[in-house]
Formats: structure tokens, sequence, C-alpha cells
């Protein structure tokens, strides 16, 4: 097996992060003009890097992010399922002052305890977020193995979501770094499996 880089972005500023409201609707919010900005240097950031192909979630603010990051690399956007912001359930459109905190239960779950069985109410659970995001990059790389292809996703899923896929993750360094706007982690998949390379600009062992 060669060698695939999956370069996972996360989304630039939307109107939502302003408003600090959790959704995971596909109505959504749209990016600001900030994070329109955000994701054009994202793609001046990968204008070397060869990459030959770039996907993104479903929700607008996803789609739009690689659609800046496209218009720069020349590349159009696929949309692929599985890599979605996480179901935050019965808290859908919440602010943050009433989420934030069931947030850090459900979280703390997943983190501390390795409960993948936890999650919001109504929502999904840390192993439905695992498994969605593993089949959606699986399916990257294979579909490009031996490039390297960017996803577009949401900081909530990448946290748990890849934090499980790479063994050289631990819950401990992902809680401590939670992905800002448009900021990248780097993966590689070969023989051995999946390793993350660059979290947030961070080198990984």
């Amino acid at each position: 097996m060669s060698e695939t880089r999956v370069l996972v972005l996360r989304h630039g500023q939307s109107e939502g992060n302003v408003a600090q409201v959790w959704t995971s609707s596909l109505e959504g919010y749209p990016l600001t003009e900030r994070g329109r900005e955000q994701a054009r240097a994202a793609g001046e950031r990968l204008v070397d890097r060869g990459v030959t192909a770039i996907y993104a979630s479903p929700l607008p603010r996803a789609q739009q992010t690689a659609q800046e990051v496209g218009s720069v690399l020349g590349l159009t956007v696929e949309t692929l399922p599985g890599v979605h912001e996480l179901d935050v359930g019965i808290h859908e459109g919440g602010h943050d002052d009433a989420v934030g905190p069931v947030a850090l239960e459900v979280f703390s779950a997943w983190w501390r305890d390795e409960d993948l069985t936890a999650g919001f109410p109504g929502g999904e659970t840390g192993q439905q977020i695992v498994d969605r995001m593993r089949t959606a990059l699986d399916s990257v790389a294979d579909r490009h193995e031996g490039e390297t292809a960017v996803v577009v996703s949401h900081g909530g899923a990448m946290a748990v979501g890849i934090q499980w896929l790479c063994d050289n993750l631990d819950a401990m360094f992902v809680s401590q770094h939670i992905l800002a706007n448009c900021e990248l982690v780097e993966l590689r998949r070969d023989a051995d499996g999946w390793r993350c390379d660059v979290w947030a600009g961070l080198q990984r062992d």
C-alpha cells in the first residue's frame, strides 16, 4: 500500500461561530467574510502540497470553505458524507451558555472515561462519530492512494473521530489543543494504518 496523505481542515469562521450556536443542521450557517479570508489563506498554504482532490462535509460552512480553498488550488469540490459535525440532538440550535456545560460532560465521557456509548441526548454516540469519520476518511485514502487530498470537516467531529483513528493521538493532547477555524490536521495512511503527522502546526511522533 502506497503512503497517502489526507489533510483535514476545520471550516472557516461561520455566522454560527460568532453567535455561539451549536448546530449540525444541513441548513447551517454561512461563512463570515473573515471565514472566507481564512479559507483563502488556508488554500494559499496548500499550494505547494501537491493536493489532487478536495472534499467537504455537506454543511454550508464546510462547502463554502472548500470552495474558497478549491478556487486557490484549481480543484472542484466533492461532497463527502460522514465528516459532518457531531449531532447534538435536543440541543440543536442552542446557545453555548446552555450547551457548553452539557458538552463538557459528553466529551469528558468520551475522553476521560473512554465511553463511546455516551452522547448528547437525542444525538449521536461517540462510537457513531468515530465509525462514520473512519469510513469517510478511508474512502478518500482508497480513492487517492499515493496522493494528497484535502477534507473540510468540523471541530467536534475531528476532535473525536480523528483522535480515535490515530494511535499516536490521545485525549489529553487533543483536549488541550482544540482546533480553531481553518486549522489543519495532517494525516498519513500506509500499510500500518493511520497516523497524525501534524495537529494544528504541532508535530506528532
